[in-house]
């Protein structure tokens, strides 16, 4: 006799296939929902402006908008911090909002809040980049001279 359990047919037969499916389902949920390896530090930077410098060809000048989500790990130090990066050219960085930590190799961090701004000369070993705050988001423009075709950044080699 068959019977009927809410709007699923219950059989002999079909009771062990849905056994089946029910172990398949439950060994691969824990791939689904096990915690994601750490989200980037923040997204992508957005471009505002790309205009070729006459004064200096074959460069250009980028401007790009940077949000730092809140950070709630440690502040990053000049001797513990994460990846890093190199730019092509040099970067000014001015922060419209919150407050950023920033770091190039060889000197010391900088805590740049909202009005504040940062320079990076072309060559620099940009190793923190960071919201100060656990709490708020931060907000940056970032004006950038790039030599045509060259990324804005690359990161330096994992360890």
């Amino acid at each position: 006799m068959k019977k009927w359990v809410g709007m699923v047919r219950k059989s002999g037969a079909s009771r062990a296939r849905r056994i089946v499916v029910a172990c398949a389902i439950t060994l691969s949920l824990p791939a689904a929902v096990a915690p994601q390896e750490r989200p980037p530090e923040r997204a992508p930077p957005k471009p505002l402006l790309t205009a070729p410098l006459v004064d200096a060809p074959g460069k250009n000048l980028v401007v790009v908008e940077l949000n730092f989500a809140p950070n709630p790990d440690p502040p990053s130090t000049a001797e513990h911090h994460r990846r890093g990066h190199h730019h092509p050219g040099s970067v000014f960085v001015y922060v419209t909002q919150g407050a950023v930590r920033l770091g190039i190799e060889g000197q010391p961090v900088q805590v740049v809040n909202s009005g504040g701004v940062f320079f990076e000369p072309v060559g620099a070993h940009h190793i923190v980049s960071e919201n100060a705050s656990a709490t708020e988001p931060a907000h940056a423009i970032a004006v950038m001279v790039v030599p045509e075709g060259a990324p804005l950044a690359t990161l330096d080699e994992e360890k």
